[in-house]
């Protein structure tokens, strides 16, 4: 037989416990209605609501629900996405005795149907005053009543992180920057009364939208659960009161834990003070609940952040956790001691580490450790970790797009050079030294290409490179092998030493070396000189491909007469086929993006169409003017415009189409980190439109126009 339906006697003795005896007319009649709302609860998924309208914009709202860790956080939220202000809040848990078995198990063949599921024992029961904001609608709450039931069946699933995440989206919906993102006071008050069942916290400060929502997520993160709230606003002041337990129900009386307890409480109010201000708030606010979740793993994590009530701390993390949640997961889950450094460090951000500072830092910290092995590591953690700044000065409009460029073009030089030199260090043992056949020393060179080579490094940028060696002979060590091995294995090496934290990001990527994946992983200056010649293999893209070539380590003479060589194969003077490179285009769009979709660099009308037209007009013009003959974009367009190529308004318009597409793809690569990253979501998305206010576009409809513009540019270049 199913529990008892009838829980009216336990639930009536739970709320007088609660809310002591009631004597008048009005008083009774709410707890009634109160014990109608909780007797309607039956299984987890049940959320019973009751609406009085008080006139003027404002309501009581009762909502009683199953209780559960972040169970108020969809109700909090939830009023701030339909635009609706808590003004006071009564917010209670009802504990009712376990639902009576009756009746004796049936016996024989037949088996007992399946259980009803059991009613829960615990309840959030909540009175609410709320007031419409501008902008909320009037008759909100048959919707408001449908979206609630659905966030409350999801946790009631194991869905509990889907139901933040929907909540969080809707909250930011509505979240808008007012004045300037200033310093907010906050009084943090905990309180453990002698025999009292819960640890009181009381929080003093300017109201904060979205503040409930933030916080309950973040107790439930905690795992401190609510066991009553009181959210009032005196004199203009809000002024909430926790009651709080641990998981277990006791009070919270160990001295750290309510130390981090003030640090988090005090951590939240400023965060979602600051929350309008994030390039995309809600992603934002499910930053921050991994945020705090991960914090809790952390020994003595109050001790990283006790400079986060720095409005220029707080502001960056804000906007950080609200453009790229490839550079907040990675740095704090995998890299979590070096991120709170450069953070905390808010003011040093405003200037970029010039590449002589930046060098002698590494070399100062590679110079203290003894092992190979060691060293590797710190090169590749200071590479993160000045990755981890360049783009958070991006991020945080620190700098510009080129200077942003010239930083990471600058730490990417370094790395390559000093990673080089490591490699050497590390076949040395066995191998030693590479000769030529005369006894001299085997001079070899690096040489980058595509944005590399451009000084036009971005987000998830690769780094395209080519390892080319002097000549043949062999090496100096107790194994002697060839040249030819030698340099096969630096390169191998190399690949291993240079770490990329994800696909794209500094991935060295080797494709363009003579001959491609048939080709020997380094190549002789011979073989480079021979393959870059007429008839010598080279087809028209590598030509196009060598104009961003440029020497960034190695030998100085070696890798200036590799520039020569590419000067005189790419700007030769031989005719140039564009029918190849429309050919070229058209299997790119078909092979590389996905039917139906838009893709920022390869479909119709996308950047490389840009990047071919200035590549073949250098080609053209650099055969009789070296003046045009270098390896940045915006660079060539205005020497273009120069030398009269082409009409200085068709460059400027250009190098505008180039920026654009630039930043596109920036804001479309930084969320998660990763090269491919090239689509436009569908129009209609939430995506495009995060990706409308991650391009500062006032709204989705100005983005959908400006991509239609310089689609229709970039496409009749090629026409």
């Amino acid at each position: 037989m199913a529990p008892t339906d009838d829980r009216r006697p336990a639930i009536r003795q739970a709320l007088r416990a609660l809310l002591g005896d009631a004597p008048g007319a009005a008083e009774r009649s709410l707890r009634e209605e109160c014990i109608n709302l909780a007797q309607s609860v039956r299984q987890p998924a049940d959320v019973a609501l009751h609406v009085e309208p008080y006139g003027g914009g404002r309501w009581s709202v009762a909502v009683c629900t199953a209780d559960s860790l972040g169970a108020l956080s969809l109700v909090a939220g939830l009023f701030t996405a339909f635009r609706l202000d808590v003004v006071h809040a009564q917010i209670r848990t009802l504990h009712l005795p376990p639902p009576s078995e009756g009746g004796r198990p049936r016996r024989g063949l037949l088996r007992r149907p399946p259980a009803a599921p059991r009613p829960p024992t615990h309840l959030l029961f909540d009175v609410f005053e709320v007031r419409a904001l501008g902008g909320a609608e009037t008759d909100v709450w048959p919707r408001f009543r449908e979206e609630l039931a659905a966030l409350a069946r999801l946790p009631a699933d194991g869905q509990g992180e889907q139901a933040r995440d929907a909540v969080a989206d809707r909250v930011s919906g509505v979240l808008r920057p007012v004045g300037a993102a200033a310093p907010l006071p906050v009084k943090v008050a905990v309180d453990n009364e002698p025999g009292a069942a819960c640890t009181r916290l009381t929080v003093r400060s300017a109201d904060t939208p979205g503040f409930l929502f933030a916080f309950s997520n973040a107790l439930a993160g905690f795992t401190i659960n609510i066991e009553r709230a009181e959210v009032r606003t005196v004199r203009g002041e809000a002024v909430d009161a926790f009651w709080v337990t641990d998981v277990s129900g006791r009070p919270i009386r160990d001295e750290e834990r309510i130390h981090e307890l003030r640090v988090a409480t005090a951590l939240v109010k400023q965060f979602t003070h600051l929350l309008p201000h994030s390039p995309d708030p809600g992603q934002a606010l499910r930053q921050f609940h991994l945020f705090v979740r991960e914090l809790l793993t952390r020994p003595r994590w109050t001790d990283a952040l006790a400079d986060l009530e720095s409005p220029d701390v707080l502001e960056t993390l804000a906007q950080m956790m609200g453009v790229s949640r490839f550079l907040w997961e990675d740095f704090l889950r995998v890299q979590h001691e070096n991120l709170f450094p450069v953070v905390l460090d808010a003011p040093g951000l405003g200037e970029p580490t010039p590449p002589t500072e930046l060098r002698e830092d590494l070399m100062r910290r590679l110079a203290g450790l003894a092992g190979w092995d060691d060293r590797v590591r710190e090169l590749n953690a200071f590479k993160d970790r000045a990755l981890f700044r360049i783009d958070l000065r991006r991020i945080t409009g620190r700098s510009t797009d080129a200077q942003f460029a010239a930083e990471l073009t600058d730490l990417a030089e370094l790395v390559t050079v000093v990673a080089a030199d490591l490699v050497h260090e590390s076949l040395a043992p066995q191998f030693g030294r590479p000769q030529l056949a005369d006894g001299r020393e085997c001079r070899w060179a690096i040489v980058a290409l595509g944005k590399f080579g451009g000084r036009e490094l971005g987000f998830a940028s690769d780094l395209e490179l080519i390892v080319v060696y002097e000549g043949p002979g062999n090496t100096t060590g107790p194994q002697s092998i060839t040249n030819a091995i030698y340099f096969d294995r630096f390169v191998q090496t190399f690949q291993d030493v240079v770490v990329a934290r994800q696909a794209g990001v500094f991935e060295i990527d080797l494709r363009l070396r003579p001959h491609g994946r048939a080709g020997s992983l380094a190549s002789s200056q011979q073989g480079f000189d021979e393959y870059y010649t007429e008839g010598g293999g080279a087809i028209q893209f590598e030509r196009m491909a060598l104009v961003k070539l440029r020497a960034v380590a190695g030998d100085r003479d070696l890798g200036a007469r590799l520039e020569q060589i590419r000067d005189r194969f790419t700007y030769s003077g031989r005719p140039f086929d564009p029918d190849d490179v429309r050919h070229m285009r058209r299997r790119q769009a078909t092979e590389l993006v996905p039917f139906g979709a838009v893709n920022a660099k390869y479909s119709a009308g996308g950047l490389v169409d840009v990047e071919y037209y200035v590549q073949a007009q250098q080609i053209l013009a650099g055969c009789a003017d070296a003046a045009v003959r270098t390896t940045n974009t915006l660079d060539a367009l205005e020497r273009l415009a120069e030398r009269g190529v082409l009409p200085a308004e068709q460059c400027a318009r250009l190098a505008e189409c180039y920026r654009f597409f630039r930043r596109l793809i920036s804001a479309l690569r930084v969320v998660h980190g990763r090269a491919r990253d090239l689509l436009i979501p569908p129009n209609d998305s939430p995506e495009f439109a995060h990706l409308a206010h991650r391009m500062q576009c006032a709204d989705p409809e100005e983005l959908r126009t400006a991509i239609a513009v310089w689609r229709d540019v970039a496409r009749r270049l090629w026409a």
